[in-house]
C-alpha cells in the first residue's frame, strides 16, 4: 500500500469531525464584506429619523408601529392628511313603505340603493381635487387633503355621482350600490 502525501490528506480528511450544517453566531467566520440588499426601493434613509433597532424587541416595537400607521386610511400617502368624512346609505321610500307598510323594503341596509359618502376638504376647491372610482373603493386627492377608502359593497361607477358643496367645502358621492336583489334584498 502506498502511503503517498495525497493518500495522507484524504486519510486525514476522513478523520476530521464533520462541520455543522449551519453556523450560528460567534462560530461564523468573518469576511469583512457588508451585506446589502437593493430588492425593497421604497425603505427610508436611516436619516430620515428611521433607526436600525439593535434588538428584537426594539424590533417589534418598529414593525407594530408601521404596520399601525399604515392601518389608517390614507396613512402618510403623499405626505397629506386624511380629510375627515362620512358614509350614509339611502333608500328610495314611497308612501306604501312609510305609511302603508305594504311595500316590501326594510330599514335595513339590505334594501339601500346608495351609498353617500361626504368627504369634507376644509380649504380647497373644486378645480383642485381629484376623483378616482372604482368597483371597491373611492381615492380623492386634492392639495391638502389625501383618501383612499375601501367599500363596504361593491359599486356601479358608471351610475353614480358626485356634488361639490362650495358653501360647506364638502364633496358628496352618491354612489349605486352593486347588489344582487332576491327575497331579502329588494
Amino acid at each position: 500500500m502506498d502511503l503517498g502525501p495525497e493518500t495522507m490528506q484524504k486519510l486525514a480528511d476522513l478523520l476530521r469531525p464533520p462541520e455543522p450544517d449551519v453556523l450560528q453566531g460567534e462560530n461564523l467566520k468573518s469576511t469583512g464584506c457588508e451585506i446589502t440588499s437593493t430588492r425593497d426601493k421604497n425603505v427610508k434613509n436611516i436619516s430620515e429619523g428611521m433607526r436600525i433597532p439593535k434588538t428584537i424587541e426594539e424590533f417589534e416595537e418598529q414593525e407594530a408601529r408601521e404596520c399601525e400607521e399604515m392601518g389608517r386610511v390614507g396613512a402618510g400617502l403623499k405626505d397629506r392628511p386624511t380629510p375627515p368624512y362620512s358614509m350614509t346609505y339611502q333608500q328610495a321610500v314611497t308612501a306604501e313603505d312609510v305609511f302603508l307598510q305594504i311595500g316590501p323594503k326594510t330599514p335595513s341596509t339590505t334594501s339601500c340603493e346608495n351609498l353617500i359618502v361626504k368627504i369634507k376638504l376644509k380649504g380647497d376647491k373644486r378645480e383642485n381635487v381629484d376623483l378616482s372610482v372604482t368597483t371597491t373603493s373611492v381615492t380623492v386627492s386634492s392639495s391638502h387633503y389625501y383618501l383612499e377608502l375601501t367599500l363596504p359593497h361593491s359599486i356601479e361607477p358608471d351610475d353614480s355621482k358626485a356634488i361639490w358643496d362650495t358653501a360647506e367645502e364638502t364633496l358628496i358621492l352618491t354612489l349605486k350600490l352593486d347588489r344582487e336583489f332576491d327575497f331579502i334584498n329588494f
